[in-house]
Parts: structure tokens; sequence; C-alpha cells
């Protein structure tokens, strides 16, 4: 009896102490998983990310809202990123692409400024014709292909107007052309009232004259003047002008239709020469 107590008591004491030692196991293995996962880096960039979170919440609600986004350094940072993917060929063809713009821009510029430097073009020359006949047309005067001779006899305007020879031709340059004609005149002539109503002419009436090669001069009268016979220069050139003068007999400064029989003064109409248009 005493033995079988013995083993009873062996066998429990040896149960309680198996059971003991798993525990104590356990507990340590629970301790070295609860260690290990509070050591774990995946546990810390958790906690970490929770932590980055809240802060960039707080300053975006603040500051974020304000601040410019800079996409200058944005461009920039994918164009080299882009330029970091393309081949050498490519990178080539790029670099001579953007060469040749450069070259474009200087040749443009070199242009500009060759322009610059370069006297303004003169206009093509009025082609000089055979012959020295001209020919009057003035609307508002109801006078239309005149013919206009160019002679120094003053006789000669018995029969229609007459250039002053010594005065230009509207195809050359800077010319004062000098026309005369009556005011009476002689019937049956061209002569005939020829220039009755010249004084009657406003500032912006036009006046055209023709050539032998088909070329008219158009001209805007500009200008008025009354001159005593002797006073010769009114037919002279002006410089930077191209102009036409008209001429007729007035009988006194400031009396346009008292008829003679005196005609002691000169009444003259300019007009300046606004456009040629040469025949095709």
């Amino acid at each position: 009896m005493g033995k079988r107590s013995d083993r009873r008591k062996f066998r429990r004491r040896r149960r309680w102490a198996g059971f003991f030692l798993l525990l104590s196991f356990s507990l340590v293995v629970s301790g070295v998983m609860l260690i290990r996962d509070m050591t774990s880096p995946d546990l810390q960039t958790i906690a970490s990310g929770s932590v980055d979170k809240v802060s960039v919440a707080r300053v975006a609600s603040v500051r974020v809202p304000d601040a410019p986004e800079d996409t200058e350094d944005k461009a920039e940072f994918l164009a080299s990123a882009e330029e970091g993917k393309k081949t050498a060929a490519e990178k080539n063809e790029v670099d001579i692409e953007a060469g040749q713009k450069a070259d474009e821009k200087v040749a443009a510029r070199d242009q500009a400024e060759q322009r610059a430097k370069e006297p303004d073009q003169k206009p093509p020359a009025i082609p000089t014709p055979p012959t020295d006949d001209l020919w009057m047309s003035i609307p508002a005067l109801g006078l239309y292909d005149n013919y206009v001779t160019n002679t120094g006899d003053f006789s000669a305007m018995d029969y229609g107007a007459i250039k002053l020879p010594e005065t230009g031709f509207p195809w050359q340059d800077n010319a004062n052309t000098y026309i005369a004609a009556h005011r009476l005149g002689w019937p049956g002539t061209a002569s005939n009232h020829q220039f009755y109503d010249l004084p009657l002419l406003a500032k912006g009436d036009v006046i055209y004259l023709g050539d032998v090669n088909g070329t008219t001069y158009t001209y805007e009268v500009t200008g008025f003047k009354e001159i005593t016979a002797n006073e010769t220069w009114v037919t002279a050139p002006q410089a930077g002008r191209d102009m036409v003068s008209l001429q007729t007999c007035i009988e006194n400064f400031g009396d346009y239709w008292t008829m003679g029989p005196n005609w002691y003064v000169r009444y003259i109409v300019q007009a300046d020469r606004v456009s040629v248009d040469v025949a095709k």
C-alpha cells in the first residue's frame, strides 16, 4: 500500500511538472513573438507613415493651397527624364534640329539688319515717250483730251493750250509742267472758252495729263496764285514736287468775271501729282 501510494504521488507531481513546463514554454514563446512583432520594420513603417499622414494633412490645410506649383521645375524634370530615354541617334537628331533653328534665327536677324541698312528702293522709272505730245483732261471744266502744244509762241494759244518749253514734262522728276490757255479764245478752235471756268476749280479737283505712250499722270489741285505778267518765278520747278500749273488771264486781282479788256493779272492753279498709270 505504501509503495502504490508513492507511485501515485510521483505520477501527479510529474504531470504537474509537465504542465508547468509546458505553460512556461508557452509563455516564453508568446513573449518572444510579441517582442519580435514590436521590433518589426513593417510595423515601424506603418507607425511612422501614420504619423507623417497626420502631419502632412495639418500642413496642407494651412499652407499648400497658397503655394504656387513649380511647373518649370516639373517640366525640366520631365524633359530630363525623356532625354534620358532617347538613343544616341535620337539625341543627335535633336541636336541637329536645334542647330538648324538657331541658324535660321541668325539668318533672319542678318536679313533684317541688311534690309535696315539698304536705302529705300525707288519706284520703277516712268518710260520716256518718243515724242513731246501731251494731252490734258479736266473733268470739272468739261475738258477732255485737249491737245497741248509745246511751244513758246503765245500766238499758238489762239488754237489751244500751250506748254511753256522751258518747263518740264510730266514724265520727268520734279517737273512743274506749265500750261497756259485763253479764257475767251476764238470760236471754232480748241481755244474757245478753254479756261473760262478755271477760277471755279477747287482744291482736290483732278487734272489728267497723258503722253503718246498712253501713260496717265493724275494730279490734284492744291493751291492758287495771282501774279503780274512779268513774274516768271511761278514757272520754276519746286524741289520734291511733281506738279502741273494752269494759267489764264483775269482783269485784276480778285476780279475773275470781268472779261477784259486789259487782262492785267495772271491766275494760276497748281496741282500735285498723286499717281502715274503706265499703259500695259
